[in-house]
Formats: C-alpha cells, sequence, structure tokens
C-alpha cells in the first residue's frame, strides 16, 4: 500500500522535554516537516515517568478522531519505562488509533510493527517478573529478620496514573478497572478500585461523584 493510500485523513504531533529549560523545537520542527499542523502539535515540559502530563492528555482527546495518526519524534517521548510506553500504545491501539514514531520509524500497523510491539511486551513482561521476585526477595529477607512487611497498596501510583488518564479521556467504571487489574502490583479487587474513583471524582468536582458502579 502506498503512502498516499494508506495516510491518515489527521495528524497529531506530541513533543515533550524534561525541564523547563530544554527546548521542544527540534522535536516540533520534525513533526511539522512529517507534516503535522503547527496548532495539532502539543508539548509538555515535565518528566516522562507520570501519563498525568496535561499537553499528552489534551493531545490523546483530540485524537480521538477516525482516521487520526499520533506522531511522536522519538518513543521515549510517550514515557519513561517500556511499560508505560506500551501502556499508551495499547491505550491508542484500543481507540483505533494509529501511532507513528518518526525516530525509529515505527508504523504499529504495519507487520514490522505489530512484531516490534510483541517483542516489547516480551521485555516488558520479563521486566515486571524481575521487579516481583527482587519484591518477593526483599520480603523473605524481611520475614527473616523478625520484621513484618506493611499491607501493600493495591492502586499503585502506575495504577493510578493510567486510571487517572483514562478518566479524563472519559472512560469510566470496569473498562478502566479491566485496564489497570493486571498491571504490576498486589491484586486489587473491583470495589477497592471503585473506592479509588469515587475518591478521583470528589477531588475533580468538589465532592460530587456520580454513581457508576454498574458500569
Amino acid at each position: 500500500m502506498s503512502e498516499s493510500e494508506r495516510q491518515p485523513t489527521r495528524k497529531i504531533g506530541y513533543a515533550r522535554v524534561s525541564t523547563a529549560d530544554q527546548n521542544p523545537d527540534m522535536q516540533i520542527q520534525a513533526l511539522k516537516d512529517y507534516g503535522v499542523p503547527e496548532e495539532l502539535i502539543f508539548v509538555d515540559r515535565a518528566s516522562g515517568g507520570t501519563l498525568d502530563r496535561p499537553a499528552f492528555l489534551q493531545a490523546l482527546r483530540f485524537a480521538q478522531v477516525p482516521g487520526t495518526e499520533f506522531v511522536v519524534w522519538k518513543l521515549d517521548r510517550l514515557g519513561r519505562t517500556l511499560e508505560g510506553i506500551l501502556e499508551v500504545l495499547n491505550l491508542l491501539s484500543d481507540r483505533g488509533i494509529s501511532f507513528f514514531s518518526l525516530t525509529e520509524r515505527v508504523d504499529v500497523t504495519t507487520p514490522m510493527g505489530k512484531a516490534m510491539l510483541q517483542m516489547m511486551g516480551v521485555v516488558a513482561e520479563l521486566e515486571r517478573n524481575l521487579i516481583i521476585e527482587r519484591t518477593k526477595a526483599g520480603i523473605e529477607r524481611a520475614k527473616a529478620r523478625g520484621e513484618m512487611p506493611g499491607r501493600p497498596i493495591s492502586m499503585t501510583e502506575e495504577r493510578a496514573e493510567v486510571a487517572s488518564m483514562m478518566l479524563q479521556m472519559g472512560d469510566r467504571g470496569m473498562t478502566v478497572f479491566e485496564k489497570i487489574k493486571d498491571l504490576k502490583g498486589p491484586p486489587i479487587s473491583r470495589a477497592a478500585y471503585y473506592a479509588w474513583q469515587k475518591e478521583w471524582d470528589a477531588g475533580r468536582a468538589g465532592g460530587s461523584a456520580p454513581d457508576d458502579e454498574s458500569e
């Protein structure tokens, strides 16, 4: 298929620099050269360690239009960790939004791009399992010293970030719970998630939270 045949009707660009004194101009110019309109380029000056970035969330909301391509200069602009990057790519895929990275030339709609995502998933799973094993080893060492570790928090920082991002994009209830429950961390119940969502709603709306436990 030729470039003109597969080219989406709309391009959304996202750029990120880690600190306020860094310059995103190179990223912005690369996105413009690729054909992203300047008014549809969203720029964050924030760490990639969190998904809760204002321009990033705005870019995702703007991208939720059929035929949209989400474009970045480099994969690591999406997030700091491999798992965080995969979460974003899966989120885009779930919404039917295509993705392209200018530096790595990754187009996740092609067989090569899909194969790369699978390999990234394997590496992320290995990374996750290593963290779990290190955590278990630490708990066993604590027990051997007679220390009793506290009860683990099921709504981990990563789960909270992904849930917050999805809620701001309009997802709610079971849609969010099904997405976050398999992320690394202790087992989480539906009730625990809904309690967190109610607190999130209260924080956003000054205490008035919709009752959507049937979702």
